[in-house]
């Protein structure tokens, strides 16, 4: 398939780097401009928004901040390298000695000057959205089109309104595809993303609660999600929720439905081994999916339609998703002695806190079944007025499978409490740092604990107590 960027024929450059002159920066600013804009033939190096890594020649953007304003550095980039400013405070800009460029905003002046470059660069753009699982099918698509083409694609999940368009300032000229993951917590996010990126195809990996003191309930995150959705040439949506594949329908120009359910790409098999990985089988062509949990195997088929769409052969896809490296804390499982770590501890909400688990639930296989299995549940944090309820949800949830010990750290203790929770399954604690001394004790030699919670829990900080234990346990 055949896809071409909306917008101007703009003249691609030989280097990212050489693309930026002083007239480009004017064309791509004009209507956040408050005065006039510099213009003329000289070039510029990257735009850039970091003083400490500001190279000589660079476009230097003031991003400010409810903590941090560029503004009280701009004599520092200008010494640091800086040939040209992009600035909203004027008082800040007098006397530096380069051309400035005035504007009403910076950060919106980033997205314009992304979307400048998206277009001058005009190759396919993916857009990935969602609730859960956007970094993890970031990874899986980049790897199926890394098979045949050359993949630009979002460091780690910087997907805000910062990290979007640095993402897409550093296309290099020689790049097939971009892979974008487009993420929000308020609404109107996910459209002005959708307004820098100009996805050519969606795919949108589920809905589900999520930042829930922005977007109200589930039907305000089905609304901001599937904003980028809106007048996409392509959407690839999950079979599984049919509401989502409705909605995407009444948005996009055309909809590919996929997963292991009915859709149109049919699953002819699929099975997840006694690790949690999983093998599906997929027009014909059998893919192994190093990423752990069934919700991966429907991230995978995501995948897979995106490179189908794009002409990339099932085999060549699937070999390419068989050998991509894992994202870090997402569902990755080690062996540490003789307990079996899952490390989930990147975020967490209901939706991929239920997927973790179930991966701990049935993580081991049959082999297992005699394992104590511990979940370590950290508070999901931005759900609201809803919070009690969806921690209570979560807590039962555990509760109710084959998880031996549950172990709430901040809003998930008060949760087991509320739920009634029998006293010989659970463990609280206020912190991550508390945790290790109620939990050491309590442990098996050969457990299988996960950590799941959100990032600003960070429950990863038990892993080198974990591993220290682990090494010297009997």
């Amino acid at each position: 398939m055949s896809i071409e960027a909306k917008g101007p024929n703009l003249p691609v450059p030989a280097a990212t780097s050489n693309f930026w002159t002083l007239d480009r920066v004017a064309e791509a600013l004009e209507s956040r401009a408050t005065v006039g804009l510099p213009r003329g033939s000289h070039r510029l190096g990257r735009a850039w928004t970091d003083t400490r890594s500001l190279q000589s020649g660079d476009l230097f953007v003031a991003l400010s901040g409810e903590q941090y304003d560029a503004h009280n550095f701009l004599a520092d980039a200008v010494r640091g390298g800086a040939a040209a400013i992009v600035a909203s405070r004027a008082e800040a800009a007098k006397g530096l000695g380069v051309p400035v460029f005035l504007v009403d905003d910076t950060r919106a002046a980033l997205g314009a000057l992304a979307r400048y470059r998206r277009r001058a660069w005009n190759g396919p753009v993916i857009g990935v959205v969602g609730t859960n699982g956007k970094t993890s099918t970031k990874e899986l698509i980049r790897a199926a089109l890394d098979s045949r083409l050359e993949v630009h694609a979002t460091h780690l999940n910087l997907n805000n309104l910062v990290g979007v368009p640095q993402t897409l300032l550093g296309i290099p000229d020689h790049a097939d595809v971009a892979v974008i993951e487009m993420g929000t917590n308020q609404p109107g996010e996910i459209a002005q993303l959708r307004a820098i990126v100009e996805p050519n195809i969606v795919v949108v990996t589920c809905i589900a609660e999520e930042h829930l003191e922005g977007l109200g309930d589930l039907q305000g995150v089905m609304r901001e999600e599937m904003t980028a959705c809106d007048a996409a040439p392509v959407a690839i949506v999950p079979a599984n929720q049919p509401d989502v594949v409705a909605e995407a329908r009444k948005r996009a120009h055309r909809v590919i439905v996929v997963g292991l359910e009915d859709g149109d790409m049919p699953v002819s098999s699929w099975s997840v081994d006694e690790e949690g990985r999983g093998h599906l089988s997929l027009a014909g062509t059998d893919v192994a999916v190093p990423l752990r949990g069934v919700h991966n195997l429907r991230n995978a088929t995501l995948a897979m339609a995106v490179a189908a769409e794009l002409g990339i052969a099932a085999a060549d896809a699937a070999r390419g998703i068989a050998r991509m490296k894992l994202p870090p804390m997402r569902s990755n499982v080690e062996q540490i002695g003789r307990v079996l770590l899952i490390n989930d501890a990147y975020n967490s909400n209901p939706g991929s806190a239920r997927a973790a688990i179930e991966l701990l639930a049935h993580a081991g296989g049959r082999q297992a079944v005699n394992r104590q299995r511990v979940a370590v549940l950290g508070t999901m944090l931005e759900l609201g007025p809803t919070t009690p309820q969806l921690h209570d949800d979560i807590a039962r949830a555990a509760l109710a499978t084959t998880v031996d010990l549950v172990v709430g750290v901040g809003e998930f203790g008060a949760a087991l409490q509320r739920v009634g929770a029998p006293a010989d399954r659970v463990l609280s604690a206020p912190d991550a740092d508390a945790v290790w001394p109620l939990l050491a004790s309590r442990l098996k030699p050969d457990a299988i604990i996960l950590l799941k919670g959100s990032r600003g829990v960070r429950l990863e900080r038990l892993v080198p107590f974990i591993t220290s234990w682990a090494q010297t346990a009997t």
